[in-house]
């Protein structure tokens, strides 16, 4: 009996230690903030240096930067083309959305504030953002005089058009080989196109097939398709795939 009420005795005076301990608040003026760094949401490691947007206002990308309780987070960016939207209840973590017609850049900068109010070093990063505009035939195709760079070749003019509604072009000298190739717009929010499956050709005279997949920037009047020339039996044509640049001749 007496050994229990030792046991006992020992437990409450253990409890009224955890419970004195826990009325002793934590100072958070002396926590230090250090220096920032901000990271891709995915990946809580790497400072980020640079990254590209497409400046569409519908492509989000989320950061994150170190976080430290009682802290607060203040985001800014270095002109109007960048939206932030902090995470209620989590204002280390942002959506970044971006809007431009042209091409230009960004500087993504954040600074953490303690609970004691002392401020940290910042750290910023470069958003490359790629001038976006709403789909309009006219504007991609302009004149229809377009110019070829193609992986491994030299460049070659070509004459590009519309040839069903808003959604199927023609490139009339693929390969610089005279075939009309059928391109069809898949997503004209994100802006992407492919080369339409099962267009057949004669090349050395044997049969062949053209693929392809890639984007197109209604403001530049630029397409760029990763494609390939394959032979009926699979192998890909010799020097015959890589990156198709279509860009038109003013």
């Amino acid at each position: 009996m007496k050994a229990e009420l030792r046991i006992k005795d020992v437990l409450y005076i253990f409890i009224a230690i955890l419970l004195f301990a826990c009325n002793d608040e934590y100072d958070w003026t002396k926590v230090e903030p250090g220096k920032q760094k901000i990271m891709l949401l995915t990946d809580d490691s790497t400072k980020l240096v640079i990254d590209t947007f497409i400046g569409n206002e519908t492509q989000v990308k989320s950061y994150k930067a170190i976080s430290r309780g009682g802290s607060v987070y203040s985001w800014e960016s270095s002109n109007a083309y960048l939206s932030i939207t902090a995470r209620t209840n989590m204002p280390y973590i942002v959506d970044i959305k971006a809007k431009s017609q042209v091409d230009t850049f960004a500087w993504l900068k954040v600074t953490e504030t303690t609970w004691g109010g002392k401020k940290g070093l910042p750290d910023s990063a470069k958003i490359i953002i790629i001038g976006y505009c709403n789909f309009n035939k006219d504007q991609l195709i302009g004149n229809g005089n377009f110019r070829s760079k193609m992986t491994a070749y030299a460049p070659y003019n070509t004459i590009l058009a519309f040839t069903s509604g808003d959604s199927v072009i023609t490139n009339y000298n693929f390969f610089n080989m005279r075939w009309a190739v059928q391109y069809k717009i898949t997503d004209k929010r994100e802006q992407k196109i492919e080369i339409i499956p099962g267009q057949r050709f004669v090349y050395n005279d044997e049969w062949v097939e053209v693929k392809g997949k890639g984007t197109y920037n209604t403001c530049k009047s630029l397409i760029v398709v990763n494609f390939a020339v394959c032979y009926l039996y699979g192998d890909t044509l010799a020097y015959g795939s890589g990156i198709d640049s279509l860009t038109i001749r003013k």
